[in-house]
């Protein structure tokens, strides 16, 4: 089977500028895409440089995107790829630094973020005289999270990392997750827990856009996984200040009015007596008020009271 590879090229020793490289590449119609990739740095260009290692699916070492999906070339064949036409697209994982060609910076994109999140219990007693026996199923979901592959899959989907690559991402969030729900960590340690999960450009950053659900090859639902984090937070006590203020003005101000008062809710995130912060609403004020886009102010609507016993049921819920 004759296919067409055209593969993303980027040589830091020649300026770093990206191009692309193509091959063609007789194979069979049972391989992989990793195959092509190999056989072509064999036979053909030996500088063309590309990660993989198990070449069964299950350490994600080979994630590239593939005519523009992201996926893992050891288990992709050609033959599903090439349906619509005999080339097959290669390039590196989007939102991740690259080093070279199809290898990309995994301490800057996974590692670093993976040890913000502090990945080491930390119990109570330090000294326990006998094993911490925990029931199977207070740690079945958590179980499920160190499945995780930290393949990078699901920051490759994050709507945020495009514009902050400094979040942590769903894949640190779910290393995060795997503590959080650990019934070991109690008290004053759970405590702590939260404030590593909810530090700045962490827990609090995530828009909830659910692209990293399906974009992890485990199925660990890793955007699910954060909004269970967040209810640990609601429930627990929000550790992350600003975020706590935001929390409070805004189930405020619907439970008064029915309404969300969105100038109060800016001015009471920043806090009431930070100076420094309510200037810098200044300009985004100005600029509503010159298009008339300033919020009004709210009456009580209208089934205000039935809006406050919904909120008030779901918080007793939790």
């Amino acid at each position: 089977m004759e296919v067409t590879y055209k593969v993303h090229r980027k040589d830091p020793e020649n300026g770093g500028e990206s191009s692309y490289s193509t091959y063609q590449v007789d194979l069979p119609e049972d391989a992989t895409v990793l195959d092509g990739l190999q056989k072509i740095r064999d036979e053909q260009d030996d500088s063309l440089a590309f990660r993989a290692s198990c070449c069964q699916g299950y350490c994600g070492e080979c994630a590239v995107r593939i005519n523009y999906k992201a996926q893992f070339t050891c288990t992709t064949k050609i033959a599903a790829v090439t349906k619509k036409s005999p080339e097959i697209l290669c390039d590196p994982v989007r939102n991740i630094p690259v080093i070279k060609d199809l290898v990309f910076d995994m301490d800057r994109f996974t590692w670093d973020k993976m040890a913000a999140m502090k990945p080491w219990m930390e119990p109570d007693d330090e000294f326990a005289p006998t094993e911490n026996l925990v029931p199977e199923s207070e740690m079945a979901e958590v179980r499920k999270t160190m499945s995780c592959y930290q393949c990078g899959l699901c920051d490759e989907g994050c709507a945020v990392l495009p514009v902050d690559f400094d979040f942590l991402g769903p894949g640190a969030m779910v290393k995060g997750y795997r503590f959080v729900m650990d019934p070991r960590e109690t008290g004053a340690k759970m405590e702590a827990r939260m404030k590593v999960v909810e530090q700045p450009k962490g827990l609090w950053d995530c828009v909830h856009c659910y692209e990293a659900n399906g974009k992890c090859p485990r199925g660990l639902a890793p955007s699910s996984k954060i909004m269970e984090i967040r209810d640990v937070a609601f429930k627990e006590g929000i550790t992350h200040e600003k975020v706590a203020r935001h929390h409070a003005s805004f189930i405020n101000s619907v439970k008064q009015t029915g309404w969300l008062d969105e100038r109060k809710l800016a001015m009471e995130t920043e806090g009431l007596t930070n100076v420094t912060g309510l200037m810098k609403l200044l300009p985004t004020a100005v600029r509503a008020l010159r298009r008339g886009k300033m919020p009004g102010r709210h009456e009580k609507r209208p089934g205000a009271d039935q809006i406050k016993r919904i909120l008030e049921k779901a918080e007793d819920s939790k």
